[in-house]
């Protein structure tokens, strides 16, 4: 089974907790486990360790946090998160398994997608991103992208219904 990634590119760090704790609120989801280094202390840290997500990534960073579940306009299981910034910018990936998006009938596939890709739409006007990724793993790749969510595209609907055709 193939994975599927979302990819929040350029990223502001500043924004970072605002997002992890009051968007996604992952300090009340299910964690199965994460990893973070402290740079400060050299040691490695639990996301429960961890109090700001900012200061864990500066000056530069990565973490991953394995969730049992997230809400992301739809509900996706076995998510891993992993965070990877510079002094300034970074991308934050979602990565989960195929069939939580594709998984029943088509009708419901094309449904669950368009709520995810509008949700993410919503984040990153809120967020400032200037573009989110989504496709299959590594989403980057031209064969494997299946919709970019960037300032030149107006109509989803019609990017989602390519995808199925």
């Amino acid at each position: 089974m193939d994975n599927l990634e979302i990819i929040l590119t350029d990223f502001n760090k500043r924004k970072i907790d605002k997002l992890i704790y009051e968007e996604l609120k992952l300090s009340i989801l299910k964690v199965k486990s994460s990893h973070f280094y402290d740079n400060v202390s050299g040691k490695d840290m639990d996301f429960s360790q961890v109090k700001n997500i900012e200061e864990i990534l500066s000056p530069k960073g990565t973490g991953n946090i394995f969730l049992e579940e997230l809400q992301l306009g739809i509900s996706l299981k076995n998510v891993v998160i992993v965070l990877s910034f510079d002094e300034q910018y970074g991308d934050i990936v979602f990565n989960f398994p195929e069939d939580e998006i594709l998984k029943d009938k088509r009708y419901d596939n094309k449904l669950r997608l368009k709520e995810l890709v509008y949700y993410l739409v919503d984040l990153k006007k809120s967020y400032d991103i200037p573009k989110v990724i989504v496709g299959y793993e590594p989403a980057t790749d031209e064969g494997t992208l299946l919709i970019e969510i960037n300032n030149m595209i107006t109509n989803y609907e019609k990017e989602i219904e390519k995808i199925f055709s």
